[in-house]
């Protein structure tokens, strides 16, 4: 699988023992973010269902309208959340969004619960601002979020399928 005595980090790069003396970060933490990272991600492609159901609740859609989730190739992860791409398409109308997901791990909810939360409160109360005092300020419009005890917020305006990409922020266990 490895070269003997190498390990794997979240991105995917090897690291071996002299690799890691030369770092100043923690890496026995950072060795455990790659398999995390593993599970989260085979757990958000066990959700597909969940997550069409979650865009076509938040942008009222109806049966009829294609709504594919992309393939992991396609995911863009950051330092703390995961983007998953999703396309619409009703008729002549074609959406790019994207969901994104926190990575719980790189939050320490385990250790700290709520943090997730928190971050997305933040997250959603800056959205929020901007949206209404910096309207000529270009941000992905929010249409909604959940939270980790499974409560979702639908925003009720809805932008025309010209604006930016969706982003709806969601948490799965």
């Amino acid at each position: 699988m490895y070269p003997p005595g190498h390990l794997e980090l979240e991105d995917g790069t090897l690291i071996d023992y002299s690799d890691a003396q030369k770092r100043d970060d923690d890496i026995i933490t950072k060795l455990g973010f790659a398999e995390r990272r593993k599970e989260l991600y085979k757990n958000l492609d066990g959700q597909e269902d969940t997550i069409r159901s979650l865009v076509r609740h938040h942008l009222h859609l109806g049966d009829k309208v294609e709504c594919a989730v992309l393939p992991q190739k396609y995911w863009i992860r950051g330092s703390f959340n995961v983007c998953i791409p999703i396309r619409t398409v009703s008729g002549t109308i074609h959406r790019n969004l994207m969901l994104r997901c926190c990575l719980p791990y790189k939050l320490a909810e385990a250790q700290y619960p709520g943090t997730i939360d928190e971050k997305l409160r933040c997250e959603v109360g800056t959205y929020a601002w901007m949206q209404q005092h910096c309207p000529d300020i270009r941000i992905p419009y929010l249409y909604g979020f959940g939270l980790a005890d499974r409560r979702h917020v639908r925003l009720l305006t809805l932008k025309c399928a010209c604006a930016a990409p969706l982003t709806v922020n969601a948490v799965f266990p």
